[in-house]
């Protein structure tokens, strides 16, 4: 038997949010509409330029607009894309993946049996609080039902530094031990929450358990692994 669970913390993209789906949406029409090739080649492209330069902005390398100026000269190929027409440029992919968010179909029945049972929720997420927001609006998911969101600006350090669950422990008044975490990312999310002190889930929506290295298995020795949300009120008598 787990520690009784009085908090449920749940990462926002890909967890709640169905980014990904949006994102292909978002990339594919902005570069048809351009009349440039729109296969599954330039979205891995995209992806690529996303992890570079997202991972470039985590680590204080480049600010936030750069970053997004840097996608665009990249996938555009115009490496001197002034500054005003990257802007334009990612904002016609933005336009059209905002326009495509959604939550999962797991999401409203999840928080609804999970208030039900009267535990805390709180969301932990890497991105800046007011495009967090946006997106819980756009996916009609009520912010009132979090007791917390904690963007990238309110968290003393992102994850996986385990100060960010710790925050959202405190921010939601529980032990770590008291809290489960809920992400999609094995490492970020998943084994980090774990080794912070929370009980954690990695959602394994896409069925990635497969393809991991053997040193990502490793960290996920005590993570539990389902593969949508509806069985997590059901695991908290587990």
């Amino acid at each position: 038997m787990h520690t009784p669970i009085r908090a449920v913390l749940f990462d926002l993209d890909r967890t709640l949010v169905d980014l990904e789906g949006a994102t292909r949406h978002g990339i594919l029409g902005h570069l048809g509409a351009l009349g440039l090739p729109a296969g599954e080649d330039e979205y891995l492209r995209w992806k690529e330029y996303e992890d570079l330069y997202i991972g470039q902005y985590m680590a204080g390398e480049l600010g936030f607009h750069e970053q997004r100026r840097s996608r665009a000269r990249a996938m555009s190929r115009i490496a001197d894309l002034s500054d005003a027409d990257a802007d334009l440029w990612f904002n016609g992919f933005y336009s059209r993946m905002t326009g495509a968010l959604k939550a999962f179909a797991d999401v409203q029945p999840t928080l609804d049996a999970l208030a039900g049972i009267g535990v805390t929720l709180g969301i932990v997420t890497n991105m800046i609080s007011a495009f967090q927001l946006e997106k819980l609006k756009r996916c009609h998911i009520d912010r009132d039902r979090f007791a917390c969101l904690l963007g990238l600006e309110e968290l003393p350090a992102a994850k996986p530094h385990p100060d960010a669950f710790l925050t959202a422990c405190t921010a939601v008044g529980v032990e770590p031990h008291e809290a489960l975490y809920v992400g999609d990312e094995p490492i970020t999310d998943a084994a980090a929450a774990h080794e912070a002190g929370l009980r954690s889930i990695w959602l394994d929506r896409t069925d990635r358990l497969s393809t991991l290295p053997e040193d990502v298995l490793v960290r996920l020795d005590g993570v539990e692994i389902c593969s949508d949300l509806l069985s997590i009120p059901t695991r908290l008598s587990a």
